[in-house]
């Protein structure tokens, strides 16, 4: 294999600024100078600049493009799948079969679409866009790039923060359970949530320092087999009751307002679950070609999502008919009769699961830390790339898990951020926050009051922009379509950004009805299991 640098992506992206300095400089030279045209050619002299520091090292965004379809269609289910899926029978009990089969089957239908379309916005007249902030910024402007990189690498940021708690709540539930088994009394027991946390912290730290997402493909495979697997719990518990044809065509009963609040939460949920913008063009720019970048991701998109429809399907469906509109937010909790092995297996497929998707969140985010090291510091090009990692990447671990085992003031923190990051999630969402069982289900509650609405809350603005708005605004303005297909565009934005603006309102009232009597260290008092 050639060396990085001398990789024909490489060679082409390096080509293409050479090609748009010239340009630049020659707009100038014959507008006189004017300060505009200086502006803009000191700009791409300086994009020029740090890929020219940046050549000699494997630092930072660099993709030589060796990933297949099928490994990327293992990165969208990793990132799409979480345990989340466990809440998702709840959100159809609030909408009824007839509103909850609807959702899913119109949220699929506009996530696809919208993946395409940002798909074929990975290349434009020739210019590879390697972070979903640069094609935001060629496309739209550096405006535009500024707001979708805070609400990305906010997300990011938060996601893998979430997938800590998980990660420490299901090692902690293990470790108990292996406690009963062996006949050590419970003081013994080395179960301690913050102990587990910094054990799921290490892990991490290990697997930190594969050096990009290309090379963390093996652990999309082991975390969407894991994914499978806890939904495989859910799908056979959920059939063996079916037959009971639980549920009803209006779903949940309640009140004016809770039925609308319901119905608002069911709905961000349903529509967040299939999400996987965040990620998918830097998952793009993995891949190798030909074929084109974009025919590659179309068939992973359609296949990773496709997937993830039936899954989903099938858990929302055969949850709701065995448990009707009473299902838990989480449904393994609904089967109070099943084997004790279940919840232990559904809790390590959960921690297996975390540990893998993890990096698919954190790699991207790793790579744009790269960036800017980079451009602050261009001598770290000279230093060897994995002391470097694991400097900045053993460090961003330790502060995760410090804030993952924070006091309950972290949890006003969440909800302080949570306006600008993620779209709510079904009960504690994709982040997999949710313990598939146990006493330890009540560890989280204590320690992160209100953590679940919370996370509802957090970044329901940013689905919207990231999955929707954006994907639409480049296409149009690449591919300039019209007619109907325009006219569907507007109309799809509008109803997205509507189902946003509910998800908000829910999640908000969710978090003052729990915030209300909420004291330190003191959950709900419900102990799961």
């Amino acid at each position: 294999m050639a060396p990085r640098g001398s990789s024909s992506r490489g060679a082409h992206t390096h080509g293409t600024h050479d090609v748009e300095l010239a340009a630049a400089a020659a707009a100038a030279a014959a507008a006189g100078g004017h300060h505009g045209d200086v502006s803009g050619l000191r700009r791409r002299s300086s994009l020029l600049l740090r890929a020219d520091l940046s050549q000699g090292s494997m630092l930072g965004s660099h993709h030589t493009g060796h990933t297949s379809w099928p490994i990327a269609t293992g990165h969208i289910i990793t990132t799409i799948i979480g345990a989340g899926v466990l809440g998702l029978p709840h959100s159809m009990a609030w909408l009824g079969w007839v509103g909850g089969c609807g959702a899913l089957l119109l949220f699929y239908v506009i996530t696809l679409w919208c993946m395409w379309m940002l798909a074929d916005v990975y290349e434009v007249k020739g210019r590879r866009h390697s972070r979903y902030k640069d094609a935001v910024a060629s496309i739209l402007g550096p405006r535009a790039a500024v707001v979708l990189s805070v609400l990305q690498h906010a997300t990011m940021l938060l996601v893998t923060l979430g997938y800590h708690i998980a990660g420490a709540e299901s090692l902690a539930y293990i470790a108990g359970q292996a406690c009963q088994m062996m006949g050590k009394p419970q003081d013994s027991c080395m179960d301690t949530y913050w102990v587990m946390a910094v054990i799921f912290g290490a892990m991490q730290m290990l697997t930190s320092q594969l050096p990009n997402l290309e090379a963390a493909w093996w652990t999309s495979l082991i975390g969407a087999a894991m994914s499978f697997g806890y939904s495989a719990v859910a799908i056979a518990l959920g059939a063996s009751q079916a037959s009971q044809h639980q549920g009803s065509v209006a779903g949940h009963p309640g009140s004016p307002s809770e039925k609308a609040f319901g119905i608002f939460n069911a709905l961000g949920a349903l529509g967040a679950s299939y999400s996987c913008a965040i990620v998918l063009i830097e998952i793009e720019d993995t891949l190798r070609e030909p074929p084109k970048a974009s025919v590659s991701m179309k068939k992973a998109v359609n296949l990773g999502i496709s997937i993830t429809f039936v899954v989903y399907s099938a858990v929302s469906v055969l949850g709701y008919m065995a448990l009707g509109d009473g299902v838990p937010g989480n449904i393994l909790l609904g089967f109070r009769g099943s084997p004790g092995w279940v919840t232990l297996l559904g809790n390590l497929m959960v921690l297996i699961h975390m540990v893998s998707a993890y990096q698919v969140l954190a790699q991207p985010l790793f790579a744009s830390i790269e960036d800017i090291l980079l451009r602050c510091c261009p001598s770290l090009a000279n230093v060897r790339e994995w002391l470097v990692r694991a400097v900045y990447r053993c460090l961003y671990v330790a502060v995760i898990g410090v804030l993952a085992v924070a006091l309950p003031f972290f949890s006003s923190i969440v909800g302080l951020i949570g306006a600008i990051s993620y779209w709510p999630t079904a009960e504690c969402g994709s982040y997999g926050v949710a313990c598939v069982g146990g006493r330890h289900m009540a560890v989280l509650e204590m320690v992160l009051p209100c953590f679940c609405s919370i996370v509802d809350l957090i970044g329901a603005i940013s689905y919207w922009p990231t999955a929707v708005l954006f994907p639409m605004l480049m296409y149009r303005a690449v591919h300039q379509p019209r007619g109907a297909v325009l006219w569907l565009m507007h109309a799809t934005n509008g109803l997205m950004g509507a189902v946003a603006l509910m998800a908000v309102v829910g999640a908000v009232l969710s978090i003052a009805e729990g915030a209300a009597g909420m004291k330190p260290f003191q959950g709900s008092g419900n102990v799961h299991g």
